[in-house]
């Protein structure tokens, strides 16, 4: 059986980036804490910590940090259960989300977790076709994302769909684009993709225009922000989500360089047994995803 103090040291190190500070706030020793952590990794014959500035999880060591996350999870249950009139305790609760998601309808969602269930969020961001992987793997207790695999022992909820289409300067349009959009201008205008991981450009060119992966010039930008700075700036047409260009868009600072847009359905997917905290926090992001997207059709991807 795994021991709760040394599991206790492992969360405080991998929270707190170092042995240092990781015994400080538990009032021990760095030797101590040390001690504890070698334990853990004899239990596990496997090493939980890369000892690096800062130190940080080996894929066992954060999912033995989930386990320790879901843990603290039940034990307010159990606290509630046995009405124990004790102030709850800030938790912890991981959620694996795609970044334009968290960029445009799930911006107040971490506010709402805190402010009506005393959640601190720890979120992994990644492409939409991958949370389901990171949740899979133990890594978090609910993710959002595209795929919609039905998977034993998970529940899954559709969300709706989130609409993109492709937006410039006007500048750039009239460099660019000056007789429209056609799949021999888009050879030779710059682009902007999230990383090797980013399908969502590579389908959108594929399906309306033909053109595959490498058949036109590129930056690379893992930031949904930065999609948005790179189109200001007038060195690429970026695919964005509709909210998050909405109000440029009114404002003429960018154009839709063309009408064909996609959408992308949402599904979010949790564990079916676990915290009861996890209902209230499925109820908050269906809530949200209710006011802020579309229905999903039969078109979306």
């Amino acid at each position: 059986m795994l021991d709760s103090r040394c599991l206790e040291a492992l969360a405080a190190v991998i929270r707190l980036g170092s042995f240092e500070r990781a015994a400080g706030n538990l009032g021990l020793t760095q030797s101590a804490v040390s001690q504890r952590i070698k334990r853990l990794e004899s239990q596990f014959g496997e090493p939980l910590l890369v000892r690096s500035k800062p130190v940080v999880a080996t894929a066992a060591g954060d999912r033995a940090f989930q386990y320790i996350l879901n843990a603290r999870l039940m034990e307010r249950d159990l606290r509630v259960d046995t009405g124990d009139a004790a102030p709850l305790p800030f938790e912890r609760v991981r959620l694996a989300l795609n970044a334009d998601s968290l960029a445009t309808w799930f911006s107040d969602i971490p506010a709402l977790l805190f402010r009506r269930h005393n959640l601190l969020v720890d979120l992994i961001v990644d492409d939409e076709t991958r949370t389901l992987d990171i949740l899979k793997s133990g890594h978090v207790l609910a993710c959002i994302g595209t795929r919609a695999d039905d998977v034993q022992g998970l529940k899954s909820y559709r969300l709706g769909a989130l609409a993109y289409y492709p937006v410039a300067t006007p500048e750039f349009v009239a460099r660019f684009f000056p007789a429209g959009v056609t799949a021999a201008a888009l050879k030779a205008a710059p682009a902007v993709i999230y990383g090797r991981h980013d399908e969502l450009h590579h389908l959108y060119l594929e399906k309306h225009f033909g053109l595959g992966p490498g058949d036109f010039p590129c930056h690379v930008l893992p930031s949904s922000e930065g999609f948005v700075v790179a189109a200001r700036q007038g060195i690429a047409y970026a695919l964005c989500a509709e909210p998050q260009v909405r109000a440029l868009v009114t404002d003429g600072a960018l154009v839709r360089i063309c009408p064909q847009g996609l959408s992308r359905r949402l599904i979010l997917h949790r564990r079916e047994r676990g915290p009861r905290i996890l209902d209230a926090v499925a109820a908050e992001i269906l809530n949200a995803a209710r006011e802020a997207l579309q229905p999903a059709t039969a078109r979306s991807l």
